[in-house]
C-alpha cells in the first residue's frame, strides 16, 4: 500500500511542476497561480483572518513582519518522502505546504499578493518553491480577497 501511495505521489509531482524561487514585488509581477488585489488601506482584517484559519493540527502561523503572514503545514510522511526525492530536498528540514499573504504599500493603495506553494529546502542550501497552479484554488483566493474588501487585478 505504501509503495502505491509513494508511486502516486511521484506521478502527481511530475505532472505540472512550475518551480520558482521568486517573489512578487509589484503589480503584474505575481508568479503563476498567485492572486493580487488592491486595498484602500492596510488590510488588518485579512491578516487576522488568514492567521485565524490556520489552526488545524500540524499548521503553524508565521508572521515574519507586518506585511506578511503564512500558514505552513507539513505533508504526511509518504508525501514528504516523495517531495524530497523528486525535488532534491533534504530530511534535515522537511518540505512544507505554504499559503502566504504579502503586502506592499503603493501609490494606488495597498497591494496584497496571495500565493500557495510547496517550499522544499534544498541539500545545497536555500529552498525551491514548487507550484501546481489550480484554477479553482485561484478563483477561491480571488473571491476571498474581494470579500475582504480588495479590488482583484
Amino acid at each position: 500500500m505504501r509503495l502505491a501511495v509513494l508511486g502516486l505521489g511521484f506521478l502527481l509531482l511530475g505532472c505540472a511542476e512550475i518551480p520558482s524561487n521568486t517573489a512578487a514585488t509589484g503589480t503584474g509581477e505575481a508568479v503563476e497561480g498567485a492572486q493580487q488585489a488592491y486595498f484602500a488601506q492596510y488590510p488588518d482584517h485579512l491578516c487576522l483572518a488568514a492567521a485565524a484559519v490556520c489552526n488545524a493540527p500540524g499548521q503553524t502561523v508565521v508572521k515574519p513582519n507586518r506585511n506578511e503572514v503564512r500558514c505552513e503545514s507539513l505533508p504526511d510522511p509518504e508525501s514528504a518522502a516523495a517531495i524530497i526525492l523528486r525535488f532534491n530536498g533534504t530530511v534535515e528540514s522537511l518540505p512544507k505546504f505554504v499559503i502566504s499573504f504579502s503586502g506592499l504599500e503603493t501609490a494606488q493603495g495597498y497591494l496584497v499578493t496571495a500565493d500557495n506553494y510547496i517550499r522544499v529546502p534544498q541539500r545545497s542550501g536555500g529552498a525551491q518553491h514548487v507550484r501546481f497552479p489550480d484554477m479553482s484554488v485561484g478563483e477561491e483566493v480571488a473571491a476571498l480577497l474581494e470579500a475582504a474588501g480588495g479590488r482583484p487585478l
